[in-house]
């Protein structure tokens, strides 16, 4: 995989990201107002029904933003598109279609056929063990070292960078100027300080898609979700099933979906 794709398919995945987010608060402000009604009996099993449905999209859509981080810590790690069972590379046609998949398209078939499941992704980027002069650190304390080990190597801007732990988990926030940086803060982390699990939710402030080597289509570059699925309706879907079985982009619906008669 060029690093051009690599770069596109990770502008993928925080945008994805982002989308679930925003999303996410337009339900939490639905569920305000499911809140402030004024409630009678016969509204009370409606309010009730609806409110199982904001839940479960919820847990959902948890569950997919733990892939999305899985993905990107081993965008991180260098180990992306990997297939998690066969340990063969996933064809760049799939992860277009779907940036967060674990398994290349004849494994996947496999596991439905007999119905498996992988282990939850958070189960995933939990399991690497800290380096032993890290292993007794509390979050803020590791934070800290971190932080001293990118001073100390003087090489990235840290006015918009912002690194938290948890779990042993490393995550990276905010902004950095350019790739370069990037890519020595990736390696500062990993191969200085030796940690394994970093979930890198970095944006690149240099204009990327500016370069004509890197810019997509420009008839689908600055399409949001809704144009794009008028654009080109027959290529995205708003169910995750579908999604992985058509190997097709999957967006987040902006309402929950209407109840079939």
């Amino acid at each position: 995989m060029s690093e051009r794709d690599k770069v596109r398919l990770r502008e993928m995945l925080l945008n994805q990201r982002k989308e679930i987010f925003e999303q996410y608060r337009l339900f939490e402000s639905d569920l305000q107002k499911l809140g402030e009604r004024d409630i009678e009996m016969e509204e009370e099993a409606q309010k009730s029904e609806e409110l199982i449905l904001l839940d479960k999209l919820v847990e959902r859509e948890k569950e997919v933003l733990e892939e999305i981080d899985l993905a990107l810590l081993r965008m991180a790690a260098g180990n992306y598109g990997i297939c998690e069972s066969c340990r063969k590379p996933i064809s760049l046609e799939r992860l277009e279609a779907l940036p967060a998949t674990r398994l290349c398209r004849m494994c996947a078939r496999k596991y439905g056929e007999k119905q498996k499941r992988l282990p939850r992704a958070w189960e995933v980027i939990t399991r690497a063990e800290l380096p032993d002069e890290y292993k007794n650190l509390g979050n803020k304390e590791l934070q800290m070292v971190i932080l001293e080990n990118i001073r100390n190597d003087g090489r990235i801007d840290l006015n918009e960078l912002e690194i938290s732990c948890r779990n042993g988990v490393v995550y990276l926030e905010g902004a950095v100027p350019n790739e370069n940086e990037h890519q020595i803060l990736l390696r500062v982390l990993g191969d200085v300080m030796g940690l394994a699990s970093i979930i890198d939710h970095l944006r690149i402030r240099e204009l990327i898609w500016g370069r004509e080597d890197l810019a997509p289509d420009r008839e689908t570059a600055d399409l949001g979700t809704e144009e794009y699925s008028a654009y080109n309706v027959d290529k995205i879907s708003n169910d995750v099933i579908e999604s992985e079985e058509k190997e097709i982009p999957y967006y987040f619906p902006d309402r929950p979906p209407a109840e079939k008669e």
